[in-house]
């Protein structure tokens, strides 16, 4: 593996391959980082400096240097070592406000829209736009996707997201997480020109047949050491959301407002900050907290397993950070997975570069979702068990 120094405009000027360990790690939904030790030579320390921009052939993520240190390894060897994060850590950085006036002027950053437009707005506003300082603005920045178009619906419903004066990469990410959605500032290969967007990812699960199914298993020999762990122990259904102008009870969507009983998890979220006296609006900002809140609080089933440092699946051409997978344990059971890290390591036992898998969605044996997508509903017909038995 060889690690790219660029300059300036993002263009290759020395390809570095005699260092001893690079550990580069990229993130669907956060910043990503990197760690590289190698000999504290008079060259590697001018290679090596504050800002110095890093790339990989293998990737489109560009790493930044931020810290610097040398110290002796366990072998005895003093080491130079490099850390840094990805160009997305840029956001924290900035300010997410509406105007850099005073918090009685403006207390709130109060957008409305579709999650993934609110999320590609708050970045045009102050790193394009720079309605706050003109310094913010990231020149050469081009806001489009570069990469397959996602597959995986985005969030439709129109909310109002209300950010309090923070970071706009700690603003970004919680919406982002809110919404299952990735943000990603790259590099183009061809054009050394840098590219920012919000995505959904695509599917590749054996459900689909857009895309070539990508399945990790003990079976493909690409995972090993696989288990389960099944958690309800976070898990709230109901949110009941108080502030002073009122209350709001808020479910998400894909939950029963009937419920009742012990299947009904209450969630108590004090809003003290909502104290809009319009009564609609107020409503609207109480739903949002409450729903926000609830995605915290979800149950964790997990398909767990170690995905083989090598495999038949090539990162950003089988697969990219945020696409759906398939992952089975050997026995049956099957799991929606989502792409959330991808990981490069290069040191003295070789290059490698695998996945960090998330659950999504468990496909129980024998259920509607464990059936092949291709299937006719006329060919199972004949059988009248097939559907009254259909778990």
């Amino acid at each position: 593996m060889e690690v790219l120094i660029l300059d300036s405009l993002y263009r290759r000027v020395e390809v570095v391959d005699d260092f001893e360990t690079l550990i580069w790690t990229e993130r669907f939904r956060a910043k990503g980082d990197f760690e590289l030790h190698t000999s504290p030579t008079t060259k590697n320390r001018s290679r090596f400096t504050k800002g110095t921009r890093l790339a990989l052939y293998e990737s489109y993520r560009v790493m930044t240097v931020d810290t610097i240190s040398e110290g002796i390894n366990a072998d005895g060897v003093r080491t130079l070592i490099v850390k840094g994060f990805s160009l997305e850590a840029v956001l924290e950085q900035r300010i997410a406000m509406a105007a850099l006036t005073d918090l009685t002027t403006d207390p709130q950053w109060i957008l409305t829209g579709q999650p993934k437009d609110i999320a590609t707005q708050m970045f045009h506003d102050i790193c394009v736009t720079g309605i706050l300082n003109a310094g913010d603005i990231i020149s050469g920045v081009n806001e489009i996707n570069i990469f397959p178009s996602d597959t995986i619906p985005e969030p439709v419903d129109s909310i109002t997201y209300v950010v309090n004066p923070t970071t706009l990469y700690e603003a970004t990410k919680t919406i982002c997480d809110a919404y299952f959605m990735g943000f990603r500032l790259v590099r183009d290969h061809d054009t050394t020109q840098l590219y920012y967007d919000i995505y959904m990812g695509c599917d590749r699960t054996t459900q689909q047949t857009t895309f070539p199914a990508v399945v990790f298993s003990p079976e493909l020999q690409n995972l090993h050491s696989t288990n389960k762990l099944e958690s309800w122990a976070p898990y709230k259904n109901v949110a009941y959301v108080v502030s002073p102008v009122g209350h709001e009870v808020v479910y998400l969507d894909d939950v029963d407002p009937s419920m009742a009983g012990f299947e009904r998890r209450v969630l108590l979220v004090k809003a003290d900050d909502i104290t809009d006296p319009d009564g609609p609006t107020a409503s609207a900002l109480m739903v949002q907290r409450g729903k926000q809140e609830l995605t915290k609080n979800r149950s964790f089933v997990a398909l767990d397993g170690e995905v083989a440092q090598t495999s038949q699946y090539t990162y950003g051409i089988s697969y990219n950070l945020g696409d759906l997978v398939t992952q089975e344990d050997g026995e049956g059971g099957t799991a929606q997975m989502q792409v959330t890290e991808q990981i490069f390591v290069s040191d003295q036992q070789g290059d490698r570069s695998y996945p960090t898998l998330t659950i999504d969605q468990i496909v129980t044996v024998g259920s509607w979702l464990a059936r092949d997508p291709l299937e006719e509903w006329f060919d199972l017909d004949a059988d009248s068990q097939t559907w009254a038995d259909q778990p």
